[in-house]
């Protein structure tokens, strides 16, 4: 329920478009191959994901991505994005190795 608007807070839909454009204006207004970590809970990020890249992208990851995108990012896990020519890719999703 992309669109379930809480008493308090926002839609999934706001929040991903939201972490969209923090990371965004980050990434045009640091220097060119910066690293930036940004720390957020699992659930922004995948409103992130689903908002910012086409299902075909998602399914790499997990094939239900959008059905069970609630549950595919644990608790500590790395997800990494690069940003070239004003678009995202993924280059690692929820990742676990390093615990």
């Amino acid at each position: 329920m992309r669109g379930y608007i809480p008493p308090i807070g926002d839609t999934s839909k706001q929040a991903g478009k939201r972490l969209a454009s923090l990371l965004t204006e980050l990434a045009e207004t640091q220097p060119f191959q910066s690293n930036i970590v940004v720390v957020t809970h699992g659930g922004i990020i995948t409103d992130f994901l689903v908002h910012s890249f086409p299902i075909n992208e998602l399914t790499v990851w997990h094939p239900d991505f959008v059905t069970v995108q609630s549950q595919l990012i644990v608790e500590c896990s790395v997800t990494i994005l690069s940003w070239e020519k004003g678009k995202f890719q993924i280059l690692d999703f929820a990742s676990v190795e390093h615990l």
